[in-house]
Order: C-alpha cells, then structure tokens, then sequence
C-alpha cells in the first residue's frame, strides 16, 4: 500500500514539474517530430473552424472564377451577335444599292410610244395581200388542206374590205378568232415544217390580225 502510494505522488510530481518547465504531457520531446493534433477542447474547436473559414474561401474562390468565365462568355455572345447584325445589315445595304445602281429610269411617254410600237407586227405588203381586190397570198405553212376553210372565209372578208374599204366590228372579231384557230393548228405542224416555213406563217397570221384593224388601201 505504501509502494502503490509513493509511486502515485512520483507521477503526480513528475507531471506538475513538466508542465511547470512548459512542456504539453500530449506531445513528444521531440518537438516538431511529434503527435499533431488538438491537445484541448479549445484548440480543436478553433482548428475546426480554421478549416470551415478555410473552406468558404476556396469555394468563394471558385464562384468568382465561374462568375468571371460565365460573364465572360455572355459578352462573347453579344459581342457575336452584334458583329453578325452589323454584316447582315451591311449587306443589305450593299445589295440595296447595287440594285439602284441597276434600275433603269422610267421611260419618257414618247420613249414608251416608240417600244409600243416596235412591238407591234408590219402590216401586210402589196405582195402579200392585193390592195385592190384583197386577195392574200398565202404562205406555204398555211396551204394544209386542215386549213381550207379558214382561208377561204379570211379571203372572203379581205375582198369585202377591199369592196368597202373597212371592217364591220363582226368582221373584226371574226378575223381575230379565225386566225387564233389557224395559229393553234400551225403549232401541230411545227416538226413537218421547216423553221423557216414556220415563222414565215406565224408571222403572216400576227401581220393578217393586225392589218384587220386599217382600212383597205
């Protein structure tokens, strides 16, 4: 009992001295070479909440280098989409002159009467239609026997207008409606027929339309 007793009171001195000499019994001599861990409650807690700070840093951190990526990449974008807005109006631009550039000016009223006019069929020559009796001298790709009576009657009117001098406006029309009928019939011919024998007809019907609407002579 006296042994167990004097060694109590020989740790018990011991562990006042060392901490009197200012060493922590929960670390090693050694020094930096020892044990790394709270040796208090306190000094636990305190690590704790170093690591917490520690923490909130790093992730405040990484939110501004997103934040900073995000705001770049959104200024990209519109820096994108104004440069894309800016060409396409540019070439709209670009197009709009070159298009006035192109436009031609309107045509003077005497300009216009002159186009008219270059558009319209010759009318019928002295050897192609007779100015005295009205007989018409038709062309080779209008003597198919299909035709027969369309030149028959379009010779009858022709020598009437030559009686008369003009046209009644029944006269006219019937005219205007037969040679119609003789252009859709000379279309079916148009491969028997030449070029040349083609045209010559086609021509001859536009010029016999249109003399229709002149006196004779």
């Amino acid at each position: 009992m006296r042994v167990a007793l004097l060694a109590s009171l020989l740790v018990l001195g011991g562990t006042l001295f060392v901490r009197a000499q200012g060493y922590n019994p929960y670390y090693a001599a050694g020094g930096s070479g020892g044990y790394d861990h709270a040796s208090t409650a306190a000094e636990g807690a305190a690590r704790g909440m170093a690591d917490v700070v520690r923490s909130q840093g790093a992730a405040n951190l990484m939110n501004s280098e997103a934040a900073i990526n995000v705001e770049a990449a959104r200024k990209a974008n519109i820096e994108n989409h104004l440069q894309y807005t800016q060409t396409y109006f540019q070439m709209k631009s670009v197009n709009q002159q070159y298009r006035d550039a192109q436009r031609k000016p309107a045509p003077t009223q005497q300009q216009a009467i002159r186009m008219s006019k270059s558009q319209l069929p010759d009318r019928l020559s002295a050897n192609k239609i007779d100015p005295l009796t009205g007989a018409l001298a038709w062309p080779l790709g209008l003597r198919m026997d299909s035709l027969k009576d369309h030149r028959d009657r379009l010779d009858a009117l022709f020598a009437e207008r030559a009686d008369k001098g003009f046209l009644t406006p029944d006269e006219y029309i019937e005219v205007k409606k037969l040679t119609s009928e003789m252009t859709d019939e000379l279309r079916k011919y148009s491969k028997q027929l030449s070029g040349n024998a083609s045209i010559e007809a086609r021509k001859f019907l536009e010029s016999l339309n249109y003399e229709a609407g002149f006196q004779a002579g």
